[in-house]
């Protein structure tokens, strides 16, 4: 998440060239970083007093934070939309492959109760995003 957060404020300096906001514009990123927050405050509970262990936490709530981290993948086309159309044309085809594909590994990972296939998830999303980042900026 420090990563997708660190990616996702470099991204949001864009916001700088947009001229003239709307209200609903300012009211989307402010959601925006609202969705990822509430990843962050399912994935770093205050306490772990009703569960065995962080690992049972995790997985009775891994629908929740895959499912919210998806949306935040679908989330990230509409902000880069709003950044103008030169801004979007700037990035390839990876970029939709991209979201798309995270958004459907996220639908798979709500369904998926393996430890091994959520640690390879875990280091495939950490290994493309430095890749990404470094070949973007």
């Amino acid at each position: 998440m420090f990563l997708l957060l660190l990616h996702f404020w470099w991204w949001e300096f864009n916001l700088h060239d947009i001229k003239q906001w709307l209200f609903v514009e300012y009211f989307f990123v402010i959601l925006y970083i609202v969705i990822y927050y509430s990843v962050c405050a399912l994935i770093y509970p205050e306490d772990l007093k009703d569960y065995k262990d962080y690992e049972d936490y995790f997985y009775s709530r891994k629908k929740w934070i895959f499912g919210i981290l998806g949306f935040s993948y679908l989330m990230d086309l509409i902000d880069t939309f709003i950044k103008g159309q030169a801004y979007y044309s700037h990035y390839s085809i990876e970029y939709p492959i991209r979201n798309i594909s995270h958004f459907i590994l996220c639908l798979v990972a709500m369904r998926v109760n393996n430890k091994v296939f959520h640690s390879i998830l875990v280091l495939v999303f950490l290994v493309y995003e430095f890749s990404y980042i470094l070949r973007l900026f």
